[in-house]
């Protein structure tokens, strides 16, 4: 009767002991919030989801939100202040490109022609102006908002301008938010009748 008292109770000790074992595992998990117990987490900044184990984002908007397992969402107002987005300020780019297509047109459009093509290439939002400079004269192609890819086109010719015969200084200006940049072309343009 004693042995079987005393194997009973190693069987209670030892169950209690892997009860005991399992709720310290149980504990820890929880604490580090790993397994089964780690809570999803969906966050959202500027539109943009970020989430953990493959979920899709089921917040939109610009505030930070924690989505956890039972589906309920509470705001993480701490997360919401940081993830505004700031705004953008854009480096304005110096000019490049091909200011004037041809360095010596003829006004009269011939042996050379008299129309012209010119690129500037700036920062994407950015206004460029070509500007031509003889003297005290200064003549320039209409100021023009670069596109998507920084590019700004013009086709023109010499009289819609207003340049005459004579050695013109070629500047491309790009302007955005306060700031100029300027370039000049390596080449005078040189204009004959």
């Amino acid at each position: 009767m004693k042995t079987i008292l005393q194997s009973h109770k190693k069987k209670v000790l030892i169950v209690c002991l892997a009860i005991l074992l399992a709720v310290v595992i149980v504990g820890a998990l929880k604490s580090f919030d790993v397994g089964p117990f780690h809570k999803k987490v969906a966050m959202t900044v500027s539109g943009t989801s970020f989430n953990t184990k493959g979920e899709t984002g089921k917040n939109s908007g610009t505030s930070a939100s924690k989505q956890t397992n039972s589906g309920t969402t509470d705001s993480d107002e701490e997360s919401s202040s940081s993830s505004k987005a700031a705004p953008s300020a854009q480096t304005l780019f110096t000019p490049t490109g091909e200011f004037i297509s041809n360095h010596s047109p003829n006004l009269s459009g011939s042996p050379a022609p008299n129309t012209e093509s010119s690129v500037c290439n700036t920062t994407p939002g950015a206004t460029c102006q070509i500007t031509f400079t003889m003297d005290s004269t200064t003549r320039s192609l209409p100021a023009k908002t670069a596109d998507a890819n920084g590019s700004v086109f013009w086709s023109w010719n010499l009289q819609s301008v207003g340049l005459t015969a004579g050695s013109w200084k070629v500047q491309a200006i790009a302007s955005q938010n306060g700031q100029t940049k300027t370039a000049s072309d390596a080449m005078l343009l040189v204009v004959k009748q």
